[in-house]
């Protein structure tokens, strides 16, 4: 049987890799679940007319905050994209 072997940076992917960048991801999630549950919570705010605590956020500097959180996310992403992305020449495929 010809079995197929996968390489990432020239190292034959295992079990282990796969499972540590599937965690990674699931980190990744949660922060940007984080993010999505705050902007909810800001939805709210303004919807509900809480102009005060809205107010408070913005100039506490929670919007630049939840951007950088944002960008962080993006740029765990790209990374973690980058990590998985197999070899040109995959031994046994065409």
């Amino acid at each position: 049987m010809n079995e197929k072997k996968l390489t990432i940076n020239g190292n034959k992917v295992t079990f282990d890799y796969l499972f540590n960048k599937a965690d990674e991801l699931i980190g990744v999630k949660n922060s940007l679940d984080s993010s999505r549950d705050l902007i909810s919570i800001l939805n709210n705010m303004f919807a509900g007319g809480d102009d005060f605590s809205f107010k408070y956020f913005i100039q506490s500097g929670g919007l630049e905050r939840l951007d950088l959180s944002l960008e962080d996310v993006s740029k765990r992403l790209e990374t973690i994209s980058n990590s998985i992305c197999p070899d040109e020449q995959v031994e046994g495929v065409k």
